[in-house]
């Protein structure tokens, strides 16, 4: 009986931990650093060409991140898989010459999307024409308040 007294509050405290990582813009498990690997046709029928390299970093609701040369900035909102994506591209750093303009295809598909799904080494975003594929490369440690 004690065990199970136990077991009850630490899923109590299991329960209201998790509810506070989630208060802050997303959950946990999207909190990180991904690099993309493949974008694609929401039909699944074909595959885009061949994109330049990209990654993005979540943490906490915000979200900063490179396509090829280009970068971008914003925020990410989730709960229950779904999604609403705020980025907007940085200018160039001083000197910096960059042909990727972020704010085409890749940007627009970004703020698109509307869906997510995540394990733990894999991130998909969904919108109604694309599907964005992120690999997890690393991990991040969220600020404390």
């Amino acid at each position: 009986m004690r065990f199970l007294s136990l077991l009850a509050l630490v899923a109590f405290g299991t329960v209201q931990t998790l509810g506070t990582a989630q208060a802050s813009g997303n959950p946990a498990p999207l909190n990180g650093i991904w690099a993309l690997t493949g974008v694609s046709e929401a039909s699944g029928n074909t595959s885009r060409a061949a994109s330049p390299s990209g990654q993005l970093v979540i943490v906490n609701g915000q979200l900063h991140g490179t396509y090829g040369c280009g970068r971008f900035q914003g925020t990410l909102e989730a709960e229950h898989n779904e999604v609403t994506v705020q980025a907007a591209p940085l200018p160039p750093r001083a000197g910096e010459r960059c042909l990727f303009v972020v704010r085409y295809a890749f940007l627009n598909d970004l703020n698109a999307a509307r869906q997510y799904t995540v394990s733990q080494n894999h991130l998909v975003l969904f919108s109604r024409t694309a599907r964005l594929t992120f690999e997890r490369v690393g991990y991040v440690t969220p600020a404390q308040k």
